[in-house]
């Protein structure tokens, strides 16, 4: 892992399994990491999350926050690329006492309503009305 506070997530899109890249978050139990998994479309059919680090406290996240809209955000890239309907976003939040040293996802046939052990915090589910798996970010804080 690299070393550090996580600060946000760089969204990596890809047309083919083989092009996963090697520091993405990846699913706490080992299942599918692609954001995309069941909704991939012709121009992405992959979507991953690499966590982005830095070493200042004051710029870690303390959480995120999932917005999903009907409307683009140009300066955010979409969860959801490639797969039509509402666009999804991953905001972080830098406000709270604590920062996120670690993520995975969570992949779950059914509605997770606590954070698992082992994790502090998750966020909403980030296939909220698209069908599908439920699917999370749970977060670690130092």
């Amino acid at each position: 892992m690299a070393q550090g506070l996580i600060s946000d997530h760089r969204v990596v899109y890809g047309t083919l399994q083989s092009e996963q890249p090697s520091d993405r978050v990846l699913e706490v139990e080992g299942g599918n990491d692609d954001i995309n998994a069941g909704f991939g479309g012709k121009r992405v059919a992959f979507v991953w999350l690499v966590p982005v680090y830095t070493a200042d406290p004051s710029n870690a996240a303390s959480a995120f926050d999932v917005v999903i809209q009907s409307s683009e955000d140009p300066n955010r890239n979409d969860l959801a690329a490639g797969a039509g309907g509402d666009f999804r976003y991953l905001l972080p939040i830098t406000t709270g006492a604590r920062q996120i040293a670690s993520v995975a996802l969570l992949r779950s046939k059914e509605s997770v309503d606590s954070i698992p052990p082992g994790y502090d915090g998750k966020t909403t589910d980030i296939n909220k009305g698209r069908g599908g798996d439920f699917l999370y970010l749970l977060w670690q804080w130092i």
